[in-house]
Formats: structure tokens, sequence, C-alpha cells
């Protein structure tokens, strides 16, 4: 276990909190963005443990740094004490864990595609590549309820002005009246998306139904091969 402490602590919509936190002993956390680690803290004088995806890509300046996304849920003891958590705060983790990377297919184009705080490995993934500089096609399918969910909604739309290579398309389930964009559940926005990148890796992650619809439709109504799809479930 290593003791982290949180840098930072921010909203990134009404139930997700950013949580910005710093291995104690300065030495870097090693990962591979896609990863995973588990955080154990004291939740009300029981120490509990839960896992949660990296959210940010590896730091350069700050090694020893990184970020996660933790959606508030009110039975969920881990989640409130994480919520409660401000700037210097210390907890503990193992890890990191996962096989859910881009590691063997860095230089094939990819659609990404995230709900709710399933975004938060997809986001590591993307601020990694274009961190390189020139590389593949990437395109972020992001599946929110509503515009004041969309986390990470001005990063990627400022990314999406910067690099050529990445496309930022989120989908709303219920949209305000105002919103032009895509609208519907992921799934329904596959096969415009699947063909126009020219059939690429498929990076999946979100909870288990999400999952579980967008490979089978993938596989049986798209054709795809079960080795070009890459999931990670989060129950």
């Amino acid at each position: 276990m290593r003791k982290v402490v949180v840098r930072r602590s921010e909203l990134l919509s009404p139930s997700v909190k950013s949580l910005t936190l710093a291995c104690a002993d300065g030495d870097p956390l090693a990962f591979i963005p896609g990863q995973w680690i588990n955080l154990q803290l004291d939740c009300g004088g029981v120490l509990d443990k839960r896992p949660y995806s990296i959210a940010s890509a590896p730091h350069a300046r700050h090694p020893e740094q990184f970020e996660i996304a933790v959606t508030r849920v009110e039975e969920g003891h881990v989640s409130l004490s994480l919520h409660a958590l401000e700037g210097g705060d210390s907890l503990e983790l193992d890890g990191p864990y996962g096989f859910f990377t881009r590691e063997d297919h860095l230089n094939e184009d990819a659609l990404l595609v995230g709900t709710g705080t399933g975004v938060g490995p997809l986001r590591a993934m993307i601020q990694s590549e274009l961190a390189r500089g020139a590389g593949p096609r990437l395109t972020l399918l992001f599946g929110c309820r509503t515009q004041a969910d969309l986390l990470y909604r001005e990063e990627f739309e400022g990314l999406a002005g910067e690099h050529a290579r990445f496309r930022f398309e989120p989908t709303l389930s219920r949209p305000d009246p105002e919103w032009r964009g895509r609208t519907g559940y992921v799934q329904s926005q596959l096969a415009e998306l699947v063909e126009a990148g020219g059939r690429p890796h498929v990076y999946v992650c979100g909870l288990s139904d999400m999952v579980n619809d967008v490979r089978a439709h993938l596989k049986r109504a798209l054709g795809y091969d079960r080795k070009h799809i890459h999931t990670e479930r989060y129950d």
C-alpha cells in the first residue's frame, strides 16, 4: 500500500467529483493509460476499499500525481467519504492494475465509447496519445443524460479544436431544448461512427449493461471481430 495525499478536489458535475491525488513519498505512480487502482480509506471507523480508474495521463512534470473521477452514491460509504475529502487529506492505494490499455494498438485508429465516469480511462488514453503529436485518428463517443453531466466537456472540445485527428462526439439521452448535438444512447450512434472511422478498434467503458449492449451490437449488427473490441466494466 502507498499513501497518497489530496492535492485538489473539484466538482465536474452535480454528482461527480474530480480528485487530484499525489503519492506522499514523491515517487512516480507508474501506470499505463486505461489502468485502475484500489483506494483504501477510513469510512466512519471502518477501512474500506474500492477500485477507480485513473482519469489522467502520466504527468510529465509531476509523475507522482494523477486524477480520478468519483460519482456520489448516497448509499455508498466510500464514494461519500471520497466526496468529503479536502486538500491535504490522505488515504492509501495499491496498484495499478488492468489490461484495458492501448499499448498493443497505438498506431491504429480508435473509437472510444464511454458513459458517465467510464470516460475517465478514455480521457487518460486521449491525453497521452495527443501529447505525442502525430498519430492515428481518435473519436470519443461520450454518452450522458444532460449537458450538466458532460464531464471534461471544455477540455475535450478544446482538444478537438487543436488536433485534427481527434473528434469529440457527445450524445445525450435527456437533451435540453437548446441541445443541437447527438441524442440517444451510444448504441444508436455506433454504425455511423464505425463506418466514418474506417472500422477502428473500439474501446468501451461504463456499466455492464451498456458495455454488453455495445459489444453485442458491434459483433452481431456490424460484424466486428472480438479482437477489435476492448472493454472495461464498472460493476
